[in-house]
């Protein structure tokens, strides 16, 4: 059986463990997903933050020590392109500025339209 928790405060009692400054980061990445995408479900499953529709996992937010690590379901791909040999569903995230927030923002409104 999974152990599941759902909601808001769960996914950022979850993310508060993480340590400085990727604590920060997590945080904010929880706050670009529920602004994208307000229909997405924060729960914490397998003890990570997932945000799913339906059921269906459409991303998730993974802190460790020396980074954020942030991704899509294989299934639900924002970053899919057509012609590609690789299809990335993954990155890791060190620090955050504008332009990668907006890509966040984008690649999460894409994946749960």
């Amino acid at each position: 059986m999974i152990f599941t928790k759902k909601g808001d405060a769960a996914v950022l009692a979850k993310l508060s463990a993480a340590p400085a400054p990727y604590r920060e980061i997590a945080e904010r990445l929880h706050a670009i997903i529920l602004e994208s995408a307000p229909s997405l479900e924060p729960i914490v499953r397998w003890g990570l933050p997932f945000y799913v529709r339906d059921g269906k996992d459409v991303c998730y937010i993974k802190p460790d020590k020396d980074f954020v690590a942030f991704g899509f379901g294989e299934v639900v791909n924002p970053a899919y392109e057509d012609g590609a040999h690789m299809h990335p569903v993954a990155w890791t995230i060190t620090s955050l500025d504008a332009a990668t927030e907006d890509r966040i923002r984008e690649l999460v409104k894409k994946a749960a339209g």
